[in-house]
């Protein structure tokens, strides 16, 4: 029960580099000077995970269900995904929505778990599930700690770099209980490293090192309680176990190959606008335009219902229209597509100060099923260009799951691939 979930941790860091991180699970270490009664610290590590998992990726649009095979963490086997519409239907809406969303993530899970049988000649239906929190109920913030190093302190040992890891720890819990919007029964999820500098440089490894000044960044993600409530009804009816809940952001991060990086994800209640840097994610906003908001002006401009509207969006951006209807969908769509992209741009400059970041990185990144809109990145570019800012060479800009996501096999490509990226990203976060 989500009651009785906890977080856990592991090692500051591993021989192979591997950033450390906070979660919430089912078992936990013992955490200094944790105060939620949720909490109830047993001193355990985390499990590894179990070889089959469902991973479920529930937006307002369509739930996304995939089955994967985790026996090899560095590739990880798609034996099986499948999505259903949910019409709108919140997982936090409420006991009669959830129940709704029930039956539409149990119809996606089925078929996922059929098409395994096609993949491997065997049907495989996991017990353990791992759901992504959607970004429209959770709030982050980034923290920094640092530790001066006296003369003659000699090399730096493990159990300094878990003094400083724990230190980073309690700041992100304090700043994330700050957060405006947020309650006292908001409920932290993660909190992610995500840099390690000594003297001033990288390091991914610095125990045995010396030097004098030992810092180490965090991202902090917590969350409506009313979303994991859902989820948990939701799991309880379709007899699944919550493996791990994982928040859509850090978890997207993942996905990127490159170290530092702009993602946007356009699902259908907003955007997700995600800086990138040195691998993690760093910070992020959330601008309340996606696909639902093109819809609607869509509906406005052809006096058609939603429901016509939302297919003939998916049409245009599937390329499944006439010319004549191309050109007519693509006057429709230019003062939403000009608003949203004011509106993002405005995201990215509080992601990226002028004053401290003139230029942008080059990697633009893009995700969600309104992001293969014909027109949007243009526009962005366009709104980027009119607002003086500037990439640092010219832009590579890249759909995350229109090609083989790197560390995946067997994983869906194209426009399906697009659709499916946030919620394959959740393996690549355990």
């Amino acid at each position: 029960m989500i009651g009785d979930w906890s977080f856990v941790t592991g090692h500051s860091l591993t021989a192979n580099g591997r950033k450390p991180t906070l979660n919430l699970k089912p078992e936990t270490l013992n955490l200094k000077h944790w105060t939620l009664n949720r909490i109830k610290p047993t001193g355990k590590r985390n499990p590894a995970p179990p070889r089959f998992l469902s991973l479920i990726d529930m937006g307002l649009d369509t739930v996304k269900a995939a089955v994967v095979d985790m026996l090899e963490p560095e590739r990880i086997r798609v034996l099986g995904h499948s999505l259903a519409e949910a019409h709108g239907k919140d997982i936090a809406g409420g006991r009669a929505q959830a129940a709704e969303l029930a039956d539409v993530t149990n119809r996606a899970l089925q078929e996922a778990e059929d098409a395994t049988e096609t993949t491997i000649g065997r049907k495989i239906v996991p017990d353990d599930a791992v759901f992504l929190l959607p970004s429209r109920a959770l709030a982050g913030t980034t923290v920094a700690v640092s530790r001066h190093r006296p003369a003659r302190s000699g090399t730096i040992s493990a159990a300094e770099l878990d003094e400083l890891w724990q230190k980073a720890v309690e700041k992100t819990q304090a700043a994330l209980k700050a957060l405006p919007n947020t309650g006292s029964d908001w409920i932290i999820q993660t909190i992610t490293q995500t840099e390690l500098r000594l003297d001033g440089k990288l390091v991914s490894d610095p125990v045995g090192l010396r030097g004098r000044q030992l810092s180490l960044g965090a991202y902090g993600v917590t969350s409506h309680p009313a979303t994991l409530r859902g989820i948990e009804q939701l799991a309880e009816r379709l007899e699944l176990n919550i493996h791990q809940l994982i928040p859509t952001p850090p978890a997207l991060a993942t996905l990127v190959p490159a170290g530092d990086a702009l993602l946007l994800n356009v699902g259908a209640s907003g955007t997700d606008c995600l800086r990138i840097r040195h691998g993690a994610l760093v910070d992020m906003r959330r601008v309340l335009f996606g696909g639902h908001f093109f819809s609607r002006h869509l509906s406005s401009r052809f006096k058609c219902n939603l429901a016509d509207a939302e297919a003939l969006k998916i049409a245009f951006g599937s390329n499944a229209l006439v010319e004549n209807d191309v050109r007519l969908v693509r006057r429709g769509l230019e003062e939403p597509l000009h608003r949203w992209a004011t509106e993002v741009v405005s995201a990215i400059n509080q992601l990226f100060p002028a004053v401290d970041s003139p230029q942008l990185p080059p990697q633009l990144y893009f995700t969600g099923g309104s992001a293969i809109l014909p027109g949007l990145k243009n526009m962005l570019l366009y709104v980027l260009k009119d607002a003086g800012r500037t990439f640092e060479q010219s832009p590579e800009i890249v759909n995350l799951g229109e090609r083989a996501l790197p560390g995946f096999y067997n994983n869906p490509t194209g426009l399906r691939g697009v659709l499916f990226a946030p919620a394959l990203s959740a393996a690549k976060f355990l």
